[in-house]
């Protein structure tokens, strides 16, 4: 390539309107990040700074990183001489953990060097070679800025500030589930908090928890379905050989009991004593505790009442509010956001190359019916970052199908409304295949009446005779 690669671009229109944006009142110059370690470039930056550029200079890789802690950067300039190739992993570690539009300015000798060369197609948008123009330079930095800039930004909504309780989502669905979080954790009664496996239930009671005027006191999460049968009683209640339970721990703040319908039937009849008199009973003593009791189910609990598994009397006591949270299907619109909320969490496990998704991921994910909701995509993302070896995540990275089967796909909705209605459809034509048709089992495995389930089957043109192998219907 040659010393001062610049990929075509038109130099003297960028200057003209670098120059001109530079005299308007209302401009704002854009920060730059310039890593020179040897310190020598110091005209180079100063003609950078005459142009549209704020730089934050930086001769260590210590003084980078507390730039990028302080500042936000789209762009960076990071200089690599022949001496530098010496510790040039942790150059390329530096690089991974900070996906910027960076342009390297190098010694011609960094170039004939292999794993140099890897490093900078790898890491970098582009390069130029020593002595280095500088207007040339300014024009190149120009073109990565907007490049960064084109890139979407997650538009993440934060419900509560404590990092245990994020939550992503800005459907409609999801401005409805927070209204009412804010509107039940200003009341103290207890919660329960219904929904598909994976939508986040542990999530919602945190955040109840970290709004409610307890916020400061104990949050206990307890799970009904993995403690044995045997060891819930005192893992709840305590006993006068292991001590206090998760009821007295959590005395003044909120107990979060996860699939309370695996609750044995005796811990039931004990906890709906609880939740008649605020007592514990341990040691040969009744203990008053004071705490918000909060569960979740991920099945159908009325049904579970219906049949008898759990107690009508305790159901009414824990049902006081009532929080469904919607599944993933029902808010594809979201799905994008929390793709690239899960990207950026994970971020430093990957190779710094990967960029994001690319259009076909997007339109697999719209077109994917997530039955595990947020927790499949959460899984699917952090699988394909591992797995992607391009730059960009393609749609085979996340399991989702060929890339070649998401551009030929004919029936690729047009909207939201198409994609949702899309999904649904192939969720329940799925869920009658699994159940061998029996409409029954799948109203109940969906979570609702057969008679919805007829209405849904009908407005997506799900025919029972040629969804499954056997016809269970009654």
């Amino acid at each position: 390539m040659n010393a001062t690669h610049t990929r075509g671009r038109d130099l003297a229109a960028a200057e003209g309107s670098a120059q001109r944006a530079s005299r308007s009142p209302s401009f704002t110059a854009r920060r730059l990040l310039f890593c020179d370690l040897s310190g020598q470039l110091g005209e180079l930056v100063s003609s950078i700074e005459a142009s549209t550029w704020k730089v934050d200079f930086a001769k260590t890789f210590e003084v980078a990183e507390n730039c990028l802690y302080q500042n936000e950067y789209e762009v960076g300039v990071v200089v690599l001489r022949e001496a530098d190739l010496s510790d040039i992993q942790t150059i390329e570690e530096f690089l991974n953990r900070h996906a910027l539009n960076w342009v390297a300015v190098v010694e011609h000798a960094v170039i004939d060097n292999t794993i140099a060369a890897g490093l900078i197609s790898d890491h970098c948008y582009d390069y130029h070679s020593l002595p280095c123009d500088a207007t040339q330079l300014t024009a190149t930095l120009g073109h990565a800025y907007g490049m960064s800039v084109l890139r979407p930004k997650p538009a993440i909504n934060i419900l509560a500030a404590d990092s245990d309780t994020k939550m992503v989502g800005d459907s409609d669905a999801m401005h409805n589930l927070y209204t009412t979080i804010k509107k039940s954790a200003r009341v103290d009664a207890p919660v329960m908090i219904t929904g598909e496996t994976g939508t986040g239930k542990e999530l919602v009671s945190r955040a109840l928890h970290s709004q409610s005027p307890r916020s400061a006191e104990p949050f206990i999460t307890v799970s009904c379905a993995t403690i044995p049968a045997a060891l819930i009683g005192e893992e709840l209640f305590g006993s006068s050989t292991v001590g206090p339970g998760s009821l007295e721990q959590a005395s003044g703040g909120s107990i979060f009991l996860d699939s309370i319908t695996d609750l044995p039937a005796e811990q039931q009849m004990l906890l709906l004593r609880f939740m008649q008199t605020g007592q514990v009973e341990r040691a040969n003593q009744t203990i008053p505790v004071d705490v918000r009791v909060i569960t979740s189910s991920s099945n159908s609990i009325d049904e579970g009442v219906k049949n008898g598994l759990f107690r009508e009397d305790l159901y009414y006591r824990l049902n006081i509010l009532h929080i469904e949270i919607p599944p993933l299907r029902e808010r594809i619109g979201d799905v994008d956001n929390l793709a690239q909320y899960f990207f950026e969490q994970f971020y430093e496990e990957t190779p710094g190359r990967i960029k994001g998704f690319s259009q076909q991921a997007k339109i697999a994910m719209h077109q994917h019916n997530w039955p595990g909701n947020v927790r499949e995509l959460l899984n699917r993302v952090r699988q394909a970052m591992v797995m992607c070896e391009s730059s960009l995540i393609q749609a085979i990275d996340l399991g989702l199908g060929s890339h070649a089967n998401v551009e030929s796909d004919t029936n690729t909705p047009t909207n939201l409304d198409e994609v949702r209605a899309k999904a649904e459809g192939e969720f329940i034509r799925n869920a009658l295949e699994r159940n061998y048709n029996n409409v029954t089992e799948t109203a109940a495995q969906l979570g609702v009446s057969r008679v919805t389930l007829y209405r849904l089957m009908k407005k997506y043109g799900v025919n029972i005779a040629g969804s499954g192998r056997r016809s269970a219907s009654r």
